[in-house]
């Protein structure tokens, strides 16, 4: 069995307050479970908590952590990482580089002086950092297939493969450039409405029959509009690829800071409804911190 675990589900900045309590103000961090193994997606500021909890075991610590790309809010909780500071314990970290900055050099920056009191050299768990392109791999006996999005700067999709499960793990993307958009996807549900300049059929192909798929869906297609070459998704576009992969299930993920409960359970029905007009069983919900989904 496998077992995901929210713990920060939200994008750009952390969103603390009394409007957010339900589906929580952290920002990105999924706790991914397979047997023995534990994989880490991204390590926003909800690794702090993720971090705690880890050390109430009082047991050494092995994990994976997959970083989908460098912007702030998907590595800022690495410097509140209490395992990470531990004898003892063992940390790989992967991802993307840059092309000017080597993975190491890009989670180091952020804990320079200048930024932080504690440099990553002061961390003292085994840290190792692997550089990951668009391919397959195994890892910790997984494998682990990885796909280029559509982000600023050098970003990856994860999909784990769980004995006859899979996990899809897309957390910042938005419609490939020079994608059509009138305002919805919700026309035809028909694949001719994802276009551009690379193939959506690699898109979908790599998302196909996944058991979950947690992918962004940031906006509204009326704030889309005016957030096209951001990096983030409107829901209809999010349910679209979902309906075309025929994914079992869906978790709508990185939610806008400015959304507060009561907007993402608009969102989120609204999304349902697209499905069921499609006349689909794809099963969908709103990611929220401390959710659980078995597999």
């Amino acid at each position: 069995m496998s077992k995901i675990k929210f713990w920060g589900v939200r994008g750009s900045i952390p969103t603390p307050g009394p409007t957010t309590v339900r589906y929580g103000g952290n920002t990105a961090c999924v706790e991914l479970r397979h047997e023995d193994k534990l994989f880490i997606l991204d390590a926003g500021s909800g690794i702090r908590l993720f971090g705690v909890e880890l050390l109430k075991k009082k047991t050494p610590i092995k994990a994976s952590i997959f970083i989908s790309h460098m912007h702030w809010d998907h590595i800022q909780g690495i410097p509140f990482f209490t395992p990470a500071f531990i004898p003892g314990n063992m940390f790989t970290i992967y991802g993307a580089e840059e092309a000017d900055k080597e993975l190491e050099t890009i989670i180091a920056g952020q804990m320079d002086p200048t930024y932080f009191p504690v440099e990553l050299e002061e961390m003292n768990a085994k840290i190792e950092f692997k550089r990951l392109y668009e391919g397959s791999y195994e890892i910790d006996g997984i494998r682990v297939d990885t796909l280029y999005i559509n982000h600023p700067g050098n970003a990856l999709g994860y999909k784990f493969h769980l004995d006859d499960k899979n996990v899809v793990y897309i957390s910042d993307n938005e419609p490939f450039a020079g994608a059509s958009y009138s305002g919805s996807y919700d026309k035809e549900y028909s694949e001719d409405i994802l276009i551009g300049e690379n193939s959506s059929e690699k898109l979908i192909d790599f998302i196909k029959g996944a058991s979950l798929l947690i992918h962004d869906a940031q906006y509204t297609p009326e704030e889309y509009k005016s957030h096209v070459t951001w990096g983030h998704s409107p829901y209809d576009y999010t349910v679209n690829l979902g309906l075309q992969a025929k994914v079992n299930r869906l978790a709508l993920f990185h939610h806008d800071p400015l959304h507060n409960d009561d907007f993402i359970d608009s969102m989120l029905e609204e999304a349902r409804k697209l499905a069921r007009r499609a006349k689909s069983n794809m099963e969908i919900t709103a990611a929220q911190e401390g959710m659980v989904i078995e597999l």
